[in-house]
């Protein structure tokens, strides 16, 4: 089976697209992490973005926490990293701004 050339730049337009999409994903949920992190939002989003709720865990596999990809994206060690660089505004921005993703 032959690939075109046609085709083959339908596959890499497509791609490119993909990789912009999940470039501001991840950068409109940095900039809200940044946001709840700092404080500026309500104490129910921090809550939320924790992780901290009641009750038992469910069996199994543990989910994936929203907090896990932030964390990842900045290539910071744990939630303490996270939230002491998102409180300095230019540390933050220094970190999120590198092109990583």
């Amino acid at each position: 089976m032959a690939i075109y050339k046609s085709e083959l730049i339908l596959i890499l337009k497509v791609g490119e697209r993909e990789q912009q999409f999940f470039r501001k994903i991840v950068q409109q949920k940095l900039a809200y992490a940044e946001h709840v992190l700092r404080g500026s939002s309500e104490r129910n989003a921090l809550v939320i973005l924790e992780g901290k709720t009641r009750g038992k865990r469910a069996k199994g596999r543990p989910r994936r926490m929203w907090f896990d990809d932030v964390r990842q994206w900045t290539m910071l060690k744990d939630y303490t990293d996270v939230k002491r660089k998102a409180e300095d505004r230019e540390a933050w921005r220094a970190i999120t701004r590198q092109p990583s993703t």
